[in-house]
């Protein structure tokens, strides 16, 4: 409940988190986080009506927009394998190995389930 999503290794509590997510917009509201399938992006709606993306290994908030008038209280990815272009953008830069993917999630507001895709 504040503007920062903090990560904490259970085994290491009393260190303090591991990582922040800087950018998070919540006071009061009960909202989902949904970690991507190979753990490297979470992901969150705010009270600002936006949702964003940041790199789990550094923090950086990697993508940030505002497509509903409601808070995007449950998210939900879905991950395929593509052997599409790669889009430009930070998303896709933390890939190795030249893997192509196409990324999916669900977000779930007042206003309905929204789809978004990143190919």
């Amino acid at each position: 409940m504040s503007t920062s999503v903090k990560l904490y290794d259970h085994r290491l509590t009393t260190r303090g988190a591991v990582q922040s997510y800087e950018g998070h917009v919540n006071s009061h509201t009960r909202i989902q986080l949904g970690v991507d399938q190979s753990e490297r992006f979470v992901m969150s709606g705010g009270e600002d009506c936006k949702l964003r993306i940041w790199s789990i290994r550094s923090g950086e908030l990697v993508f940030e927009d505002k497509f509903s008038n409601s808070v995007p209280s449950a998210v939900c990815w879905r991950t395929q394998r593509s052997m599409g272009p790669q889009i430009e953008g930070k998303i896709h830069e933390e890939f190795d190995l030249g893997q192509r993917h196409s990324w999916e999630a669900w977000i779930g507001t007042q206003e309905g389930l929204f789809r978004m895709n990143w190919s």
